[in-house]
């Protein structure tokens, strides 16, 4: 199954611990084996590898065991800096505020040049 936007949460957990279970039998491990090496109780593999919700930090543990932790660079790709921030700012941005000037919808400053 291919993960996209309009997969389900439960859908996407579940391709996610099938994806992991192919790897764990591709090293090859049991589940046991994979418990004992990421320091988890064999219920939380199985409990990733049919889906079900765990903690973030577990699947970290596993996938740094199971060699694939570098996949999180994909999945989450570090943000740099837009071109026109630099070119703008010079400098990267580190958090957006609100403009001073902003206007209220429909009164933007701007006039014919006949009115007083």
């Amino acid at each position: 199954m291919k993960i996209t936007f309009y997969s389900s949460t439960n859908e996407v957990l579940s391709e996610i611990g099938s994806r992991i279970k192919a790897a764990r039998i591709a090293m090859p491990a049991t589940q046991k084996e994979l418990a004992e090496l990421t320091n988890l109780s064999q219920r939380t593999i199985s409990n990733i590898e049919t889906g079900k919700d765990v903690s973030f930090s577990s699947l970290i543990d596993v996938l740094r065991a199971l060699g694939l932790l570098q996949s999180l660079e994909v999945m989450i790709p570090e943000q740099g800096p837009r071109p026109a921030d630099i070119a703008a700012l010079g400098k990267r941005r580190e958090r957006v505020r609100s403009s001073a000037k902003a206007t209220v919808q429909g009164q933007s400053g701007w006039k014919w040049g006949d009115e007083e």
